[in-house]
């Protein structure tokens, strides 16, 4: 027997459902001690983590792959890791680790041409894989702990029923079906458990109600398939991995008429969530919990399935038709799915804002079956679900078609009828009639091809052959190009060289420690918060007596109980810890619940009973602009004259913009421990923050308890993008309070609910521009009004504001500018920093700005950037002078890399010969300033320890997020020191060893960390000067030991600020908003479905000018994390907020951050060679934001895109699509494809 290795979610498969199986967790894998397995070996010199919170899932679903299959296929890779999320790398450096486990790679081995690895002496190295790529797999790879032969033997040993008893639930698992069935009759409420994928989240919620679990996944009745005569005969027990597999086994028995139906079940299973979710998912449980409009109601309904009911009394079988009407007492014994005959034809569709991993915007099952040798239709069925909330079924369009031959004028008939029939039943759907009618029509217009290529046996014509085939998906491929170390750089200069993260191993097998991994304390209580369902009222009480009662319950806290100020704010303290008389949002915190564990304090706070009186609220940008509801920040920059610009413009043309909110998504939620000390008010805390100083500042005057009492404690962040600059106090603050009042300590680590719910979001914004311009193009004149949305408190959006009007120029020189900012007040979370700062939003506006006008003149968008780009010596409007700026060379590298020109060509043929898909191409470039407008924020401090044997430990005020920080901080103490990399270490960021610190943001942490680095290792270096001196033949430990005897202080203090002595003031144009800006220039491929609305990104080529990098790979990894999350915001992550003002979508199932399917096929980066980089860090610069800019190029190739797939159709003018471009709005944009086409 071989056991057979399945990845599942921990967070959704049940302890007592792990009876009798043999659990691997990622600890179990391999470690540091007794040595790595290959998967965490190649992850690690692939260079493929960053945070690191999401790594031991990365490795546990390749190790489960490689335990069933040691040479998986490519598509085996993608499809394992596809349900794996990562916010940090762009998943690049994940696959290239791990497809070089993949089978058919290039025979030359290492040797191979894509490998060329780095070596120093070399000019530039080219990296296409890590290290071990072409490696073979060790023959051990796959070895592991044995499975315990006990377990085989226990399912031969059981004899009976298995009760599990917990304080909350009893779980009980039969033998037989007779028994369940039994218990099922006895507990009419209990619920029949198979995968647990949908009732784990009643669980976890509170929402289930009764006491009693039946398990029922492994009674062998349920787990039968057997072939009947009326069809195959499944039982719901089988998970739809265990369905694939059996129906791909069907295919090789039954005969070409029986197994039609077959290809359409095997492409809805290939779409149903991912393997972790297939791999515990059963057709019986998704049968009984889902919603019609969910994927596979369509589909049996569209089939014909039955579906056998049974109770101990009497069993059924009943035709399915999207719903099941099931007794208390019944189950679902099997699902028949009946054979296919020869004239039968059968299709799948479905659309999500990811290709994978993601719920259906729509989907559609249609079915046909012709008249016996003839081509006239005897039956159509035309279900279609996602529509809102509603599986709809096009029966009296099918009926129609019945007797008629299947041809144009058919479908000409019945693309207008399904369009009446589905604007009619779509009402009350909750679903956008328009977007859902288009998208049937569609998936029709695709069935209607398919079935005539299958029926015909002939290739579709080049016309309509593009409206079937998938969009493109090529193999994965990537280079890395960066600039090597000189030859004679000495070996303990790390400086330069691409070095993996110092906390690899740690992350790669699970000992890295987070916040929710600190050990438990003695006593320690856990919080979990009250929140506001309303988005606007007064508080007319509050009633905890219920949850007090309840079982581990120690308390309620709510603002009674703040010994200090209850407010707190970075700019202004405009938010309450605890509201105390008015929510002003959904999520605002009320109180909180403090038990003895999670689970108790979660649910206590729903039993928490809140009363509200309404008062009138705003929860949109739009409406805060019509009502006037601005925070009293107004900002406005003025250069030149527009209204002399717009005078001597040939064109002028106004219009308006969107962008929406986005959610940072960080791996690792907001999470506080606060432990309280015996004596004086002190207080301890674990605080997942970006931001120490600001968080111990908070926190004190919260407790009323001065900042020396208090230690903020900080190791490392799973992910931030600034998300943790602020939201922190969301966490610490209530902890903090209830550790002060109970003398206990508290641990709150939000849901990923809760923290998508109550925490800031990227700002929205809407813009009215007016832009003036000459025939050729060059930009005279820009006028523009912009409103942000602040949200319900002030946070950092008068800043935020700011930086978007000083980067709306972008990479364009625009003589005339007059622009007008509003922040608006609206009841919803606020609008705070993310990753870009309101730099992205200027961009992709500026970019708007840009298409409009090649629209207007009928030009390429490359040649109006090239009208307008910025160059040396330009100044900007705020008065600060371009040095050193490498947008043309970073141009010119990128195109030539990308082969732009040749592949522009290549775009324009396949436009021309396909009618139903679409690809646009694009350049865009970006300028991000690195630096902060007040020169408080420019000092950074380090504190450096050398110890007896020579071990270096450096504290500094910056926090390691992922971004390699501490990594480059060790590589500049290396060369300031002469040390060697591997004796020095940085343990964690505290406010008892650097005080005062800035918060680490704006990719400036290693321009402010690494100088004091530099300040402190600079005075330890000329304190060992003398005894290297008098032991010239001795070692880095000698000359320690010697300096320590002569009892010189081997501990010191660096500091740094910046030689800066004016704030920038933006009203008077003085001083400076930044030190210098770090340039980039992208150019992506973009493939869409023009009847869909689906898109895939190519290619895309970046070339970025990050001076002389500290570190190349750890800067790629920035480029390609940063690009891949600005190509979510341009894209799929959409923030949804329901008219009562609650975020609707948050859920990681239903806020799609871009997964590994979605990334460019092809991915290079470039860091441009700049020998005139000057920088006070070794002529480094900032990289962890500009490159988010740079995904403007997909979001304006798709625009592009969208304009040919509108010519088709006779529109050749200006179409609006605002950020983000989902599918439904690329669907929308493309027109109504289908009516003009059979005019």
């Amino acid at each position: 027997m071989n056991p057979r290795h399945y990845s599942v979610s921990a967070c959704l498969f049940p302890l007592c459902a792990a009876h009798g199986l043999a659990i691997t967790t990622v600890e179990g894998v391999g470690n540091a001690r007794a040595g790595l397995h290959e998967v965490q070996k190649r992850l690690i010199e692939s260079y493929g983590l960053q945070c690191g919170f999401c790594t031991p899932g990365f490795v546990m679903s390749m190790f489960t792959l490689l335990r069933n299959d040691p040479t998986p296929s490519k598509d085996a890779i993608e499809q394992a890791i596809e349900g794996n999320l990562c916010r940090c790398t762009g998943y690049r450096s994940i696959v290239t680790a791990f497809q070089s486990f993949a089978e058919g790679e290039c025979p030359l081995g290492e040797k191979c041409c894509k490998n060329e690895q780095y070596e120093e002496g070399k000019d530039q190295t080219q990296v296409s894989g890590s290290e071990s790529q072409k490696k073979p797999v060790p023959a051990d790879c796959t070895q592991t702990a044995v499975f315990p032969p006990e377990l085989m033997l226990s399912d031969k040993c059981r004899t009976g029923t298995l009760t599990f008893k917990g304080s909350m639930y009893t779980w009980t698992e039969p033998l037989t079906l007779k028994d369940l069935l039994t218990l099922k009759q006895r507990n009419p409420d209990a619920p029949v458990m198979m995968g647990n994928s949908s009732i784990a989240f009643l669980i976890k919620s509170g929402g289930l109600k009764c006491t009693t679990l039946l398990y029922g996944k492994n009674i062998d009745e349920l787990n039968d398939v057997r072939l009947t005569e009326e069809g195959i005969r499944i039982g719901p027990a089988l998970t739809f991995t265990d369905l694939r597999e059996i129906l791909k086994e069907l295919s090789e028995k039954l005969t070409d008429n029986k197994k039609r139906y077959i290809p359409a079940i095997l492409y809805m299973v290939r779409r149903y969530g991912a393997d972790q979710i297939r791999n515990v998912a059963t057709l019986g449980g998704s049968l009984v919990s889902s919603r019609p409009h969910f994927d596979l109601p369509p589909l049996l309904t569209s089939i014909g399935a039955s579906i056998e009911i049974a109770s101990v009394n009497k069993t059924r079988t009943v035709k399915y038709n999207g719903s099941l009407d099931l007794a208390p007492e019944e189950i679902i014994t099997s699902i028949i799915l009946p054979y296919s005959t020869e004239d039968e034809y059968l299709e799948f569709f479905k659309v999500g804002e990811r290709r994978t991993f993601s719920a259906s915007t729509g989907n559609g099952a249609l079915f046909v079956k012709f008249s016996k040798g003839r081509n006239t239709v005897e039956s159509l069925r035309l279900c279609f679900g996602g529509f809102g909330n509603a599986m709809i079924i096009a029966d009296k369009s099918a009926e129609k078609s019945r007797g008629r031959e299947l041809n144009e004028v058919l479908l000409s008939d019945l693309l207008s009828s399904i369009s009446e029939e589905l604007q009619a039943k779509a009402a009350g759907t909750k679903s956008d009639p328009d977007y859902h009618v288009k998208l049937a029509s569609g998936f029709l217009f695709k069935f209607y091809i398919s079935v005539l290529t299958q029926r015909n046996g002939l290739s579709t014509p080049e016309e309509t052959g593009s409206a079937i085939e998938p969009l493109t998906i090529i193999p994965y491929e990537s280079t890395q190009i960066f600039e090597n170390v000189p030859s004679d750089q000495e070996q303990t200069d790390a400086v330069g060289r691409p070095v993996p993260s110092v906390s690899s191993q740690g992350m790669v097998t699970g000992d890295a420690v987070f916040i929710d991994d600190v050990s438990k304390f003695e006593n320690e209580l856990f919080l979990c918060l009250v929140n506001s369902s309303r988005c606007h009222a007064t508080i007319t009480d509050v009633d905890a007596s219920e949850a007090l009662q309840m079982p581990g319950v120690r308390g309620f806290i709510n603002h009674r109980d703040v010994p200090g100020d209850n407010h707190w704010g970075p700019l202004l303290p405009d938010e309450e810890v605890f509201a105390s008389k008015e929510v002003t949002y959904v999520g605002c915190t009320i109180g909180a619940v403090v038990a003895d564990t999670r689970e108790q304090a979660m649910l206590a706070a729903k039993a928490v009973k809140i009363k509200y009186k309404d008062i009138d609220a705003v929860v949109s940008l739009q409406d805060a602009i019509q009502k006037e509801s601005f925070y009293p920040f107004q900002e406005e920059l003025v250069a030149g004259d527009v209204i002399e610009g717009f005078r001597v413009s040939d064109h002028v043309i106004e219009g308006e913009f969107e962008t929406g909110r986005q959610e940072h998504f960080y791996m690792e939620t907001q999470s506080t421990i606060a432990v309280p000390r015996t004596e004086n008010n002190e207080m301890e805390l674990f605080v997942g923050t970006a931001d120490l100083a600001t968080t111990q500042n908070s926190l004190s005057k919260i407790l009323h308890v001065p900042c020396n009492k208090i230690v903020v404690r900080t190791k490392r962040l799973g992910g931030a993008f600034g998300g943790k600059a602020t939201s922190q106090i969301h966490a610490a603050g209530p902890a903090v309070v209830a550790a002060y009042k109970l003398r206990r300590p508290i641990r709150c680590i939000l849901s990923r609910e809760d923290d998508m719910l109550i925490t800031g979001k990227r700002h929205a914004y809407y813009v009215k521009y007016k832009v003036g311009f000459d025939k050729s193009g060059k930009i005279k004149a820009v006028e523009a009004e912009l409103y942000s949305d602040g949200g319900h408190s002030v946070d950092y959006s008068p800043m935020v504001l700011e930086h978007t009007m000083l980067m709306l120029e972008s990479t364009y020189k625009i003589p005339n500018l007059k622009l007008n900012g509003r922040v608006c007040k609206t009841n919803t979370a606020t609008g705070t920093a993310m990753r870009g700062f309101g730099n992205v939003q200027a961009a992709v506006m500026m970019e708007e700005i840009i298409f409009r006008i090649s629209i207007a003149l009928q030009v390429s968008q490359t040649q109006v950037r090239h009208a307008n780009h910025l160059k040396e010596g330009d100044v900007l409007s705020y008065g600060m002078s371009l040095k050193n700026c490498t947008i043309g060379e970073c141009w010119d590298k990128c195109a030539m890399d990308s082969r732009f020109e040749a592949r522009v060509q290549a775009v324009q043929q396949f436009n021309k010969q396909n009618r139903w898909k679409k690809r646009g191409m694009t350049m865009t470039s970006c300028r991000f300033g690195i630096g902060f407008p007040k020169i408080f924020m420019l000092q950074g401090a380090a504190l450096v320890h050398i110890y007896l044997d020579g071990s270096v430990l450096i504290t500094t005020g910056g926090v390691e997020m992922g971004q390699g920080l501490n990594t480059k901080l060790i590589q500049v103490a290396s060369r300031a020191l002469g040390a060697p990399m591997e004796k020095i270490f940085i343990n964690e960021t505290s406010t008892q060893t650097v005080p005062n610190a800035m918060g680490t943001g704006g990719s400036t942490g290693a321009d402010i960390c690494g100088p004091a680095v530099i300040d402190a290792c600079t005075k330890l270096t000329e304190r060992l000067a003398p005894f290297k001196e008098k032991i010239p033949d001795g070692n880095w430990e000698r000359w320690v030991l010697a300096a320590y005897f002569e009892r010189v202080q081997l501990s010191v203090t660096g500091f740094y600020k910046a030689k800066k002595d004016a704030d920038f003031d933006l009203k008077e144009k003085t001083g400076q908003p930044c030190d210098y800006f770090t340039y980039g220039v992208a150019c992506s491929e973009v493939e869409l479905d023009c009847l869909t609305g689906e898109s895939q990104v190519l290619q895309t080529d970046i070339v970025m000018d990050v001076g002389k990098s500290l570190n190349p790979i750890i800067d790629i990894g920035q480029i390609e994390g940063a690009f891949i999350q600005g190509l979510g915001m341009m894209t799929s992550e959409k923030v949804i907020i329901a008219e009562d003002g609650r975020m609707i979508n948050c859920s990681p199932l239903s806020y799609r951050i871009p997964n590994v399917s979605g990334i460019p096929r092809k991915f290079n980066v470039t860091l441009l060679k700049n020998e005139n980089a000057v920088t006070h860090l070794y002529s480094s610069k900032g990289i962890g934001e500009p490159p988010l800019l740079l995904a403007t190029s997909v979001f304006m190739a798709i625009k592009a895109a969208i304009q040919e797939a509108r010519k088709e159709i006779g529109l050749s003018g200006y179409f609006r699509l605002d950020c983000p471009a989902t599918v439904e709005q690329i669907r929308l944009a493309c027109g109504d494809q289908l009516v003009k086409s059979r005019k």
